[in-house]
């Protein structure tokens, strides 16, 4: 490991553009960066993944680097907020795929008459591929709010996000839905046909 005025040099000639500093600095701060990823994540992939965003940003930010604090402490700073931002991505990605699942396996309620069961099938079939189709915030208010029944307000302090924010996505949302299902007929397929 290289020490801080080591670093610090290697930073001053990938600032002036010194042939070879960048890939330099990158090798020294690499076992650094995948160290601290890896204590941040727990998990050797999530923490390569981390460590190759934060070798990018940092070689992409270096002429932003002021030289106030040690070098070591603001890549630091640069792998904490990856780390983070890396596992509310992944807490989101496994959040929408559970919503996608319940959604496939939610079942139409059993109607008594066998066509008006058909067509509710049908127009949920359509309704999961419209939501899916939604841009990530909108189907995340949306599915809460309009799917699982909650208050905007209990979904806005379930989201972190301000009340009227969450009021302009659900609007959205919803027009956009009613917009698709306007436009796109429910698929007629040869159910209920002999």
């Amino acid at each position: 490991m290289l020490s801080d005025r080591e670093i610090l040099e290697l930073v001053e000639g990938a600032r002036q553009g010194e042939r070879g500093a960048r890939g330099r600095l990158a090798g020294a701060l690499r076992p650094l960066v995948c160290r601290w990823a890896l204590v941040m994540t727990g998990d050797p992939d999530d923490a390569e993944d981390v460590a190759q965003a934060v070798l990018m940003k940092t070689l992409s930010a270096i002429g932003s680097f002021d030289g106030r604090s040690r070098v070591t402490s603001w890549v630091y700073r640069i792998t904490r907020n990856a780390s983070l931002d890396h596992q509310r991505e992944k807490r989101q990605e496994q959040r929408l795929a559970e919503k996608a699942e319940w959604l496939a396996e939610s079942r139409a309620p059993e109607l008594e008459d066998p066509l008006d069961d058909i067509e509710m099938k049908r127009t949920l079939r359509l309704i999961r591929t419209l939501v899916t189709e939604l841009p990530m915030m909108q189907r995340e208010v949306f599915d809460l709010v309009d799917l699982q029944g909650l208050r905007p307000g209990e979904a806005a302090r379930l989201l972190e996000m301000n009340p009227n924010t969450l009021r302009v996505h659900l609007l959205r949302a919803r027009r956009r839905m009613r917009k698709e299902m306007l436009a796109r007929p429910v698929e007629r397929g040869t159910e209920g046909k002999r």
